[in-house]
């Protein structure tokens, strides 16, 4: 079948590798002029990694995942340990794989490369999706400069202000959490002496995340969340600044307030939106994945994970399917994954 895929991300790359290993002939549609990802650091929990391998990414992966040894819960005034749990061979042996921390562009860069050696996948960089008209033997592709094109499969795999989902039936708006993340990197250099943890440092109403990532350990990743009365502007590239974090951080530990003033910049204020669980994910031979249809807060750290997810149950939902029977097909895949990402 023709599929195409809007969206290059995460969720968009691992639905045309999966798809890849059927005779499907897959295109990407990406907005951007090549193959990125914005943000920082991504966890990436076992459910979601044992797939990725799965799919023949074990060495690339290895060697961009840095497997934390513990997670740790500290008190933000002292910074003493509450609790550390170990991720030790127990864990492994329950899990079969260790959990994973990476940096998001490199992700995203063992996907495409990945991708982008499949014959029957064709990557299109600036290209901009304006509206799928679905339809139940074929979907309508429409293209900012008025073109279109017809494919059997359209997947919306394009986040949270998808232009597909509207197509669907989604019309709703994203919604303000009423909190924000700044999000900022320290350079390994600088953070030699701190173990390699996933360390929780938890705080009146607000909270913090931190775990080495990319190859070599090359950072330390933070995530501060601090609610926010208000938010105009949802963007992964609104900056903010030093000052920010310490005003809203204002009273911690010496240790981590010492650990602030070691970031680089630029550092990126990341405002938090969901939505409400859509019950429609598609319309005839149109269909949504990953955050195009169930966004989620980072808290659980199972955002890229479930949009991992999503992307291989499609692709099994999809084998061994003819054209007449698409529709059906994408029903049963958006039912198998409702339940799990509601």
């Amino acid at each position: 079948m023709k599929i195409a895929i809007i969206g290059g991300g995460i969720g968009g790359l691992t639905a045309a590798l999966a798809l890849s290993q059927n005779a499907h002939e897959i295109t990407v549609f990406e907005r951007s002029a090549g193959i990125r990802e914005i943000g920082a650091g991504v966890q990436i929990s076992p459910n979601a990694s044992r797939l990725l391998l799965s799919l023949g990414l074990g060495a690339a992966y290895s060697e961009i995942s840095v497997n934390p040894h513990r997670v740790v819960l500290r008190r933000w005034e002292d910074d003493s340990i509450i609790r550390a749990t170990d991720l030790d061979e127990g864990f492994i042996s329950q899990h079969q794989v260790p959990l994973a921390n990476v940096a998001r562009n490199e992700l995203v860069e063992i996907l495409g490369d990945a991708v982008a050696a499949r014959a029957n996948v064709t990557l299109k960089f600036s290209t901009h999706v304006v509206k799928v008209e679905p339809g139940d033997a074929s979907s309508e592709v429409i293209f900012a400069d008025g073109s279109s094109q017809s494919f059997d499969i359209v997947i919306g795999a394009d986040g949270i202000h998808s232009v597909v989902r509207p197509c669907v039936g989604g019309i709703d708006k994203p919604r303000f959490s009423g909190s924000a993340a700044y999000r900022a990197l320290v350079p390994r250099s600088d953070v030699e002496d701190l173990p390699i943890d996933v360390t929780n440092r938890m705080g009146p109403d607000r909270h913090v995340v931190s775990y080495f990532i990319g190859r070599n350990r090359s950072h330390l990743n933070l995530v501060c969340i601090s609610p926010e009365d208000s938010w105009e502007t949802e963007s992964w590239t609104e900056q903010g600044t030093k000052e920010d974090l310490y005003s809203r951080f204002e009273g911690w530990s010496p240790e981590f307030l010492s650990l602030l003033g070691r970031v680089e910049e630029p550092i990126f204020r990341w405002a938090l939106y969901d939505r409400e669980p859509l019950e429609q994910w598609g319309i005839g031979t149109t269909t949504l994945l990953g955050d195009a249809c169930h966004p989620m807060l980072p808290f659980m750290a199972q955002g890229s994970c479930q949009a991992i997810e999503d992307a291989v149950v499609l692709a099994r939902c999809l084998s061994d399917v003819n054209t007449s029977d698409a529709p059906s097909a994408l029903r049963r895949y958006e039912d198998a994954r409702k339940g799990r990402t509601a």
